[in-house]
């Protein structure tokens, strides 16, 4: 991966981080607020499939356990395992529209979101298994969608000069 891709890598995680400090608070709606980290790791491994590794996954995800208030390396390892998950099913079924990659998206978001509401709820931290679902991860899923949706563009058009020149093909934004 070349130095502009490090640096806008490096700058979009610092971006999201910023971001789900100062500006997910001041847009939750009841117990859900949007996951930007989770939102920028996911969209990182489905724009660059074959370069994503597990650092940036796991760094973003321990940085969210950190600040909030769940347990320390849940999201971290449910971001790694997403991530890795996005990327590969890319890599196999990318068809050069923007279809695949949002579908991808959002089944690994939900898949996220479900799995973190599961741990909430095995750590006592929600109450019973509709509380996980419909105030947690149903509502953060449906927010990080439309955050991942914005993401996505714009890495797409930041990192796709360099996809090319590796021979990835990137979706057509017109």
């Amino acid at each position: 991966m070349g130095e502009k891709n490090n640096l806008v890598l490096v700058v979009g995680a610092i971006a999201a981080f910023v971001l789900q400090i100062a500006l997910a608070p001041a847009v939750a709606l009841f117990s859900a607020q949007p996951n930007f980290l989770l939102a920028y790791a996911l969209v990182v491994a489905i724009v660059i499939p074959t370069e994503a590794g597990p650092v940036l996954p796991f760094v973003m995800g321990l940085l969210y356990d950190l600040t909030g208030t769940g347990p320390v390396g849940g999201m971290a390892l449910l971001l790694v395992i997403a991530c890795f998950l996005a990327s590969r099913v890319f890599s196999l079924m990318d068809n050069d529209t923007l279809f695949m990659p949002l579908a991808i998206f959002t089944a690994c978001a939900l898949l996220a979101e479900l799995s973190y509401g599961m741990l909430l709820m095995a750590c006592g931290l929600a109450a019973n298994p509709l509380e996980a679902l419909f105030t947690r991860a149903l509502p953060c899923a449906l927010y990080d969608c439309a955050v991942g949706l914005v993401v996505y563009f714009v890495m797409a058009r930041l990192l796709a000069g360099g996809a090319q020149d590796r021979g990835l093909r990137t979706p057509k934004l017109r």
